[in-house]
């Protein structure tokens, strides 16, 4: 059901741009703080033997490129398309069950891993005033390098400012709905992110 939904909203994305005009594209490049919301697998045998895991989404970063469209006959809606390289870190921990509430007493194990993801980020926006826009979006995104599922869609909201055509900045928050992080230590493993943008054209018409 769910793949149908996304399904759905990239078809009307994609009808939606026929009647827009491309009006600005260049470099795309940012990053932001994770959150994560997982719930344990208690039948891992690691958990079993009585220690739990801690996986925090740490920071993200992501370099691409933006097409930008503009409706024709509404000059304050515009249409963005992003074909993006991303980097995810996570930091991992497998605590004692006993000292499984912070502070945490006794770690036995500490590592940083790295998600590689590419994704192609899509979003509908309207000018508020001036150079202020909000907008909202999906990002489906396939994790090449992952212990969790491959494919996921975030769904995005964002606010932003267009300096006169020169630069753009932008404050996006996605949110995931797939196990991402570990599926054999989650059945639940979500993640999210609240990021800065800064999107610099090359070509405007």
């Amino acid at each position: 059901m769910k793949r149908k939904n996304v399904l759905f909203a990239l078809c009307l994305m994609a009808m939606s741009v026929c009647s827009y005009a491309q009006t600005q594209s260049g470099i795309l490049f940012g990053g932001g703080l994770g959150f994560e919301n997982t719930s344990l697998d208690k039948s891992n045998p690691t958990y079993i033997k009585g220690k739990v895991f801690s996986d925090s989404y740490s920071y993200s970063t992501f370099l691409g490129y933006r097409f930008r469209f503009e409706n024709v006959s509404n000059k304050n809606l515009f249409f963005d398309i992003d074909p993006l390289m991303k980097l995810q870190v996570f930091k991992s921990s497998i605590i004692p069950l006993l000292y499984q509430n912070p502070p945490y007493s006794e770690i036995i194990e500490e590592s940083h891993k790295v998600n590689y993801a590419l994704a192609i980020s899509s979003s509908i926006n309207y000018r508020i005033s001036g150079g202020l826009y909000i907008g909202a979006g999906i990002e489906p995104t396939w994790n090449i390098v992952t212990d969790g599922k491959h494919l996921d869609a975030p769904v995005l909201g964002r606010i932003g400012y267009n300096c006169h055509g020169k630069v753009d900045f932008a404050l996006t928050y996605k949110h995931g709905f797939t196990n991402v992080i570990n599926t054999d230590r989650y059945t639940k493993g979500r993640i999210s992110d609240l990021s800065l943008s800064v999107f610099i054209p090359f070509k405007s018409k």
